[in-house]
């Protein structure tokens, strides 16, 4: 058992009531107290210290005591606006930015298509301006901007300190990231934090499900589409791996026979990237589309059923444009041969959101930041 030191404590009591907070939007310091094991002196310290940092702000209203009778108890309200991250996307040519507050709401949105990559010094100023627009946003919301969630389509090694992004000709090359966010972060003044655009979509739609009053503890979500990635949540935590490498499917393969070159794509991404689909199928005739989607179905679940013959996780998302085309009919066609293959009947749905990693880069960092917020 591990020996908190005093300052542990304090912290871990603030974490506590901080999600007493959040779900209980207006409470006074003694309902704080009752659904803790805390004591009022306690509870009353720290709701003080979250109402001096704007977390939470005495509505001038008051309840009666327990039956009608004591003091009358301030009521505290929440301020879900009073910290934000900015949370952004690239994916291909396009960049999606998002002011997120802290019920991973949408403040505000910003989208623009450039042809420079995120690698480059000139992306620099593109960036700068998107972060500008962003805190004066935050300024008419009274709203402190703690950091910036960046969700790129590129394969991250955290050991390495590299990020694998895709260059002309279906090539790769890997980038040292940590000189690129130092740049950033120097000129906008604000930590960044960066994740894949698929395990930061992951994340988000592990938040969809939470908000839906989903009780879940994993997830796996699969995104077909330019490429294929797949992101894992484990026990309520994103699950990265040794090299921050876990979910790279486009290296999935079922052929022994299978020899990647340097300008090939992995296996699993050649039998179901979008471009490969549209060359090989005439999406205007139903036959094809038919055939098409139980193409589809039949590699998705080959995926899907390899994973989860590993980790036991019965929760599974499917997005991209790939799943995009006929959306029923490839899920449909998953299930199918999910069955087919084992005996398991996971819980298989789809997703359209278009924002997903932009909102998911967002909660990654004010997950980050808050703890040092409410640490003091």
């Amino acid at each position: 058992m591990k020996s908190f030191l005093p300052n542990d404590i304090k912290d871990e009591n603030r974490k506590i009531i901080f999600d007493i907070v959040m779900q209980n939007p207006e409470l006074a310091k003694v309902e704080i107290a009752e659904k803790t094991a805390m004591s009022f002196v306690t509870v009353s310290k720290i709701v003080n210290f979250f109402e001096e940092i704007g977390l939470l702000t005495a509505t001038g209203e008051s309840r009666e005591g327990s039956g009608g009778l004591g003091r009358k108890r301030t009521v505290y309200r929440f301020n879900e606006n009073s910290y934000v991250t900015v949370g952004i996307q690239i994916i291909g040519n396009r960049i999606t930015a998002l002011l997120i507050n802290l019920y991973s709401k949408i403040i505000n949105s910003y989208s623009i298509e450039t042809d420079i990559p995120f690698y480059s010094e000139q992306f620099i100023s593109i960036f700068e301006d998107i972060i500008l627009r962003m805190k004066n946003v935050a300024k008419k919301t009274n709203s402190v901007v703690l950091g910036i969630g960046i969700g790129v389509d590129g394969a991250i090694n955290t050991r390495k300190k590299t990020i694998r992004m895709r260059i002309q000709d279906n090539k790769e090359q890997d980038y040292n990231y940590e000189p690129i966010i130092e740049n950033l972060i120097n000129r906008v003044d604000l930590p960044i934090f960066l994740e894949n655009d698929v395990n930061a979509s992951t994340v988000a739609e592990f938040r969809n499900l939470e908000n839906s009053g989903k009780a879940l503890a994993d997830l796996v979500h699969i995104a077909v589409g330019d490429g294929i990635g797949g992101g894992l949540i484990i026990n309520k935590e994103l699950h990265r791996g040794f090299n921050a490498s876990a979910g790279e499917l486009e290296y999935m393969c079922f052929d022994p026979e299978y020899r990647r070159s340097p300008s090939s794509v992995g296996w699993l991404e050649s039998k179901l990237g979008i471009q490969h689909l549209l060359s090989s199928y005439d999406l205007s005739s139903e036959s094809d589309i038919e055939a098409c989607a139980d193409y589809v179905g039949k590699h998705l679940a080959l995926a899907m059923i390899n994973i989860i013959s590993v980790l036991d996780i019965d929760q599974i998302i499917i997005s991209g444009k790939t799943v995009a085309l006929f959306p029923e009919r490839i899920l449909e066609r998953t299930r199918y041969y999910v069955g087919q293959y084992v005996e398991w009947t996971p819980t298989i749905t789809y997703s359209d959101s278009h924002h997903s990693t932009a909102v998911g880069a967002a909660v990654l960092s004010l997950q980050d930041e808050m703890i040092k917020v409410i640490s003091g």
